[in-house]
């Protein structure tokens, strides 16, 4: 797992004027000054200019090469649509390494930690940056997060929120080795799926791009959209991760695989999708894990007897689609009713 550095964490507390850092070098600001000058309360200031510019550069949007700024691919992509609101924009916040880590670890404690008990996790899983170097930054490392609305501060406590959107459906995880479940934020948890994906390195490859396949397909993203905004009504956090389609923790932990199905198909993709499921769970280092596969149709007659071994024999729960309906057996109802599934 790749641990927070002294880059990883913002000193710009105002993301909005992150956002004008970058459409100032969009209008031609190039040096720290020029982008100061074109942010209200830093004006003449060019160490906060510095600031803005590196959080920009932090999340990707612009370059500098010696006090030279320009815009990369992804800066020119958000200056087609530069406000806070643009999913492209949050989604490059949530992919920075301080939130990948810092947002699951308090959803794991929903009743909120304090801004010295996240100083502590935050060192715990930093390499050589001093725990006062990390408390002079929490203010733009909170800030962030709270302006997007992922973040809540009360009695002195903050806590993770739901904020996704039918454009945003998951929280992804970038880090293959990172735990896509909440863990106590052991390093020894943490440890534990680097060593068994170092060991499955070949078959995690077979899988990624296996996994790349399957999400081109629209049918596919439509149904993980679909699993994903019900699970963010009910309050869960749906996350994603290279291999994982779904995952979510809501009182147990749940670990999704999404099929499109044809009527040629349907042996091949529940087979695939078992064995995906069962090696998900294990990488992740998850054995209680409760495993689901939703698939994009009703079994046909000929393989209606699925249903039974899927959930009786091999502990699996089937959900199938019908018209952006979800349904599943009894037994699957009455285990994932934050779904609202139907009969």
């Amino acid at each position: 797992m790749k641990q927070i550095t002294s880059a990883d964490l913002p000193q710009a507390d105002r993301l909005e004027s992150v956002l004008l850092a970058v459409i100032a070098v969009a209008n031609g600001a190039k040096t720290d000054i020029e982008i100061a000058n074109n942010i209200p309360g830093i004006i003449g200031d060019d160490r906060q200019g510095r600031y803005y510019r590196n959080a920009a550069e932090l999340l990707g949007f612009i370059s500098n090469n010696k006090n030279h700024a320009s815009l990369t691919h992804k800066g020119q992509e958000l200056i087609k649509n530069p406000v806070l609101t643009n999913s492209f924009f949050i989604a490059s916040v949530l992919n920075l390494d301080i939130y990948q880590k810092l947002l699951p670890y308090l959803e794991l404690n929903p009743q909120g930690r304090t801004r010295k008990e996240l100083v502590a996790y935050i060192s715990s899983i930093a390499t050589s940056v001093a725990s006062e170097t990390i408390n002079r930054r929490m203010s733009s490392v909170l800030a962030w997060p709270e302006k997007l609305g992922f973040l809540i501060e009360n009695n002195k406590s903050f806590q993770v929120k739901n904020n996704l959107r039918i454009d945003i459906p998951t929280f992804n995880i970038q880090d293959i080795d990172q735990p896509i479940l909440p863990m106590t934020g052991d390093l020894k948890e943490f440890q534990a799926i680097v060593i068994k994906n170092q060991k499955a390195k070949e078959e995690i490859v077979i899988l990624k791009d296996q996994v790349k396949v399957e999400r081109a397909n629209i049918v596919h993203s439509t149904l993980v959209n679909l699993v994903a905004n019900r699970i963010s009504q009910y309050g869960g956090i749906p996350k994603s991760n290279q291999l994982i389609d779904l995952a979510v923790s809501v009182q147990k932990d749940y670990i999704f695989e999404i099929k499109s199905l044809t009527g040629e198909n349907i042996r091949n993709q529940v087979r695939k999708g078992i064995g995906q499921l069962y090696e998900y769970r294990y990488l992740q280092n998850k054995p209680s894990a409760t495993l689901v596969l939703v698939v994009e149709n009703p079994l046909d007659s000929n393989h209606s007897w699925m249903l039974d071994y899927l959930e009786t024999d091999r502990g699996i729960h089937l959900v199938w689609d019908g018209n952006s309906q979800l349904y599943g057996s009894e037994k699957t109802r009455q285990e994932l009713e934050f779904l609202n599934l139907l009969p």
